[in-house]
């Protein structure tokens, strides 16, 4: 990464508010349904605000703040060690926006016969130790029957914020060895191919997880995930990806959504990401399954 100077050609900052002005805010494709729909909401509130969006990797979103090519950016995860050497190098602080927690969802084909995963066995597929849907069918006491193949990890295009999380949670900070590896550019195009791939399991945030019950989705499933096996202590029920039991500490796959922005208070960059931490931009995130931070949510239990 090479780090430009802070300033910028212009003096668009000085032109506009915190509710007025434009920008192009880069974010963690991951975000997108949630991201459409804060700027939706944005805009309408500030019908002189126009904000435009690339979507990308997390990684490259990084990059292109840490080069003051955009203004924003908005990602599914915090700043790796390396990112914040390279903000120490430059003595430059960087605000952060810390806005929900994400979890991932653990997805396959509908006719799969898996009604759960254990963690421990996401861990032995990442690491390519279980490579064959046979020793997970017979091991997770599938319903649906037992299964033979090779078995395909769909992921979104390296480095993703997903994998990133993956990686960190389930492999120690090791990169994936997994025997069959296929990577996308888009979440949809993950859903599509896993919805007709039985052999495929693939990894997605809550949001577009929370389109296939918006959508009635009868092709795919998402696994309820078991935190520990019998031989670990812990939690060894399977956990569904909910924002309760985010909220809860009980699901174990959980990405941070963070919004970063250099630029000054009175911008509207900074402006979309202060909506972004209120009532309104965190009802967003509670309405795609995404636990919102700075706004309390009440859990009620069921008699």
């Amino acid at each position: 990464m090479l780090l430009g100077s802070c300033g910028k050609g212009d003096n668009t900052s000085s032109r506009e508010t915190a509710t007025s002005g434009s920008f192009q805010l880069v974010a963690d494709e991951v975000l997108k349904p949630v991201v459409d729909s804060l700027i939706q909401g944005f805009t309408i509130e500030n019908s002189v605000a126009k904000i435009t969006v690339k979507y990308t990797s997390a990684a490259e979103a990084v990059r292109e703040l840490l080069n003051h090519d955009t203004r924003a950016i908005l990602i599914d995860r915090r700043l790796t060690p390396a990112e914040l050497a390279i903000l120490q190098q430059d003595s430059t602080t960087l605000p952060i926006y810390k806005l929900a927690e994400d979890g991932i969802g653990v997805i396959v084909a509908a006719r799969n016969p898996l009604d759960a995963i254990a963690k421990s066995d996401l861990v032995k597929i990442m690491r390519g130790s279980i490579s064959n849907w046979s020793a997970l069918a017979r091991k997770s006491g599938a319903s649906g029957g037992t299964m033979e193949g090779t078995i395909t990890v769909a992921l979104p295009a390296y480095p993703s914020s997903v994998e990133y999380v993956l990686d960190s949670v389930l492999l120690g900070g090791a990169q994936t060895s997994a025997v069959h590896v296929l990577r996308f550019t888009t979440s949809d195009s993950i859903l599509a191919f896993v919805r007709h791939s039985p052999n495929a399991i693939g990894f997605i945030g809550s949001a577009w997880d929370n389109t296939l019950t918006v959508n009635g989705d009868t092709g795919l499933k998402t696994l309820p995930v078991m935190p520990a096996d019998s031989s670990s202590r812990g939690l060894t029920e399977p956990v569904l990806l909910n924002m309760a039991y985010v909220a809860e500490g009980l699901y174990p796959l959980v990405m941070r959504v963070n919004g970063y922005s250099f630029e000054v208070p009175n911008t509207i960059p900074r402006g979309f990401l202060a909506y972004a931490a209120t009532a309104h931009g965190q009802t967003v995130f509670k309405n795609f399954n995404v636990l919102p931070i700075t706004q309390p949510i009440r859990i009620m239990r069921s008699k």
